[in-house]
């Protein structure tokens, strides 16, 4: 199963104040988290407008996150793949994983994909720029559309990563994904 991932933080290394999972089929996970450091001014201007929802604390967000997710793990929809084009969005993502004192939370066995998308902005393809939600759905249309055969954009060794990524979820039987 694919998932997309974008993040707001607050600025470079900062805090994570959103984050959101697109799985490839659009259902998806998306939350504010309460600041507890100093916004910064460019954050404060162009990404905090956007969040559409009020902050939640950050376990609660940990524990809404792995309920999503946990919903795969029952219905069998392993391998857990994560796509994002921005390291530190894989980074929040990865420290969502522990809770309470370092306990490690489901998925146990995923893989992260960073893929590069030269020519693929996902500000400028967003419904809402800034917005983590709108920016991983924008994300996972143009991987997705690319995986279909719809677009022809993405550069090969992108695509090849996540097509060698994906192969053993199924894909690669339907002819979609090939290894």
């Amino acid at each position: 199963m694919r998932y997309y991932i974008d993040t707001e933080f607050n600025g470079t290394g900062g805090q994570l104040l959103s984050i959101a999972l697109v799985r490839e089929d659009g259902a998806h996970f998306y939350e504010v988290l309460h600041a507890h450091e100093l916004v910064v001014p460019w954050v404060k201007d162009h990404v905090v407008p956007h969040f559409g929802r009020e902050p939640i604390a950050r376990l609660q967000a940990v524990k809404k996150m792995q309920k999503f997710l946990r919903k795969d793990v029952k219905e069998g929809g392993g391998p857990h793949i994560f796509i994002a084009d921005w390291p530190e969005d894989i980074s929040h993502f990865c420290a969502m994983l522990l809770r309470d004192h370092g306990k490690r939370n489901d998925p146990f066995q995923f893989a992260c994909l960073l893929l590069n998308l030269p020519g693929f902005d996902t500000a400028q393809a967003s419904e809402t720029p800034h917005n983590a939600l709108a920016d991983a759905e924008a994300l996972a249309a143009y991987v997705e559309a690319n995986l279909a055969g719809e677009r022809d954009d993405m550069c090969a060794e992108d695509l090849a990563l996540v097509r060698n990524a994906c192969a053993a979820d199924g894909l690669a039987e339907t002819g979609t994904v090939k290894a």
